[in-house]
């Protein structure tokens, strides 16, 4: 049966098997999937969602769109506005649609942009919720992220080394997302406070991922877009 509503399905961290029976229902039953797409430095375009949904969507049903990644927003704003006009115009011709977002829809999902254009037309929209990436991420490390009367802080990449370091001495556990906006201001914490416990990660869910708590390696490194750290406070 056909879901009257746009349908914004979370695709989790990355990896088909993390996605749920909900979501993948979802893309089997749909007429078209709108999946994000970005575009290298060489000119290529690069869909994760497209892979991550390709079991049960072959690339016919699938229509991709490319996201500028950059912090002036007036190319995405753009795309947006064209992503919103292509949705209503398969709404409205009767075709099932949904909408594949990388993660979950509910964080940091900049595509909830799109979600609110759509219902300020009158259109019927649903979220289907996902596995957040910074949950998948801490059953790779085997972490409790809270217990007893500790508190949890998921923030973006907007962070300093101070603020990180008052937030784990206030009882906080620390989930950083967009870590590459802050990687040196993460660095400088390692560097300035050796007994922080910090959990990195990138690319959970894929070939890529990769792990690890030891500083230097940390600070060594160049962040990528898809990472993130887990900070235990003491």
């Amino acid at each position: 049966m056909k879901s009257d509503a746009v349908q914004f399905l979370s695709l989790g961290p990355g990896h088909p098997e993390l996605l749920t029976q909900q979501a993948i229902d979802a893309l089997r039953r749909a007429d078209v999937v709108f999946v994000p797409a970005t575009k290298a430095a060489s000119g290529d375009v690069r869909s994760r969602a497209a892979s991550i949904v390709a079991p049960w969507c072959p690339p016919e049903r699938q229509q991709q769109y490319v996201l500028p990644m950059q912090k002036d927003r007036t190319g995405a704003e753009a795309v947006y506005d064209r992503l919103t006009a292509d949705i209503t115009d398969a709404y409205r011709e009767g075709r099932c649609v949904a909408v594949a977002v990388e993660g979950d829809i509910s964080i940091y999902a900049s595509i909830h942009y799109v979600l609110d254009r759509l219902q300020a037309q009158g259109i019927s929209v649903e979220q289907l919720a996902g596995i957040p990436s910074f949950i998948a991420a801490a059953s790779v490390d085997a972490l409790s992220l809270v217990s007893q009367q500790e508190r949890l802080l998921v923030i973006p990449g907007s962070t300093t080394a101070e603020e990180l370091h008052r937030l784990l001495a206030s009882g906080h556990n620390v989930v950083v997302m967009k870590l590459s906006q802050c990687q040196y201001e993460l660095k400088a914490l390692l560097r300035q406070h050796p007994s922080t416990r910090c959990h990195y990660f990138e690319n959970i869910g894929t070939t890529q991922q990769f792990s690890t708590t030891d500083h230097d390696t940390i600070i060594a490194r160049p962040i990528p877009y898809f990472a993130l750290a887990i900070l235990l406070c003491q």
